[in-house]
């Protein structure tokens, strides 16, 4: 074949794919076409599904308002690719995040499908070994202060000695560190049951602290008042948290599985620390943004 059969062949190809991207139209399945890109109506369909619509609102006008927020949306993206950013690091780096959470999150999902509904002989084992989820299940409230951790951790063991919200206070102010105080409450059924008798066990007026991200969180509790069920309200939380925690099991499974194949290489200062084996939650990934609660050391 001569290099000018070859250039013409490539010419024709392009022309084809320009003809074909302009001859796409919105019929059928595809309820819009943006610059050659098609809004197909299983996208539509999904967008809508997330969004918390009454069942009273009109849907004709509801399906036209989403699809042109999808365009508009769709409009925008192009713009952004045309300034180049769809190849800028920080656009790279969060979209590889966002697939990884998705593929992790859809995991999950499928692996919940295959979770067998528990037994009632089971959900009334579960009730009576989870008081504070169900029989004895408190709300507290509490008095709570939140500061930035400081760049040296090791300081927060100075809040070891800090015996009262008074005490924190003193220790804060001789850091410098600024502070917003407020109230805030607890649930019992929220938070794991070795951590809520950690946490119960502590003196009247005893602080405990809660790491949330690069912010610190001291409570104290200052009253409790029970949250009472019905029966009606009681079987069906129990059933969903016996799923979730076998989901659990599966996800730790999967997941020292997944490590036990693996070839992982780290450079070296990057290595995990020795004996850190434990497997988070395939769905959680990454025990969400919460973190738990935890007395301080005593």
């Amino acid at each position: 074949m001569s290099k000018m059969t070859r250039v013409s062949l490539i010419a024709v190809t392009s022309v084809a794919l320009m003809l074909s991207a302009c001859q796409k139209k919105a019929e059928g399945q595809v309820v819009a076409v943006v610059n050659g890109e098609e809004i197909t109506l299983s996208e539509l369909n999904a967008e809508i599904g997330d969004l918390n619509i009454p069942a009273s609102a009109d849907k004709t006008l509801v399906r036209a308002e989403v699809l042109q927020r999808m365009v508009e949306r769709r409009l925008m993206a192009q713009a952004a690719k045309d300034a180049g950013l769809d190849r800028d690091p920080t656009y790279i780096n969060q979209e590889r995040r966002m697939k990884e959470r998705l593929l992790v999150s859809l995991y999950g999902k499928k692996a919940f499908d295959t979770v067998e509904v528990p037994s009632q002989a089971k959900i009334d084992q579960y009730i009576a070994a989870h008081p504070d989820m169900f029989a004895e299940r408190k709300r507290y409230r509490l008095d709570q202060l939140m500061f930035d951790i400081p760049s040296d951790v090791n300081r927060m063991k100075e809040l070891d000695s800090a015996h009262s919200m008074a005490d924190v206070i003193a220790v804060l102010n001789r850091w410098g560190v600024q502070f917003q105080r407020g109230t805030g409450a607890l649930d019992s059924a929220q938070v794991p049951a070795e951590t809520m008798k950690r946490i119960t066990a502590l003196p009247p007026g005893e602080p405990f602290i809660v790491p949330n991200g690069g912010k610190a969180v001291v409570s104290v509790i200052t009253a409790s008042e029970p949250i009472v069920l019905t029966a009606e309200q009681v079987r069906p939380m129990a059933a969903q948290a016996i799923r979730n925690e076998e989901l659990n099991q599966i996800g730790q499974q999967r997941l020292a599985e997944a490590k036990a194949k693996a070839k992982i290489e780290y450079q070296t200062g990057y290595e995990p620390p020795a004996g850190n084996n434990a497997a988070a939650s395939v769905v959680s990934e990454a025990a969400s943004n919460s973190a738990e609660a935890l007395p301080k050391a005593q």
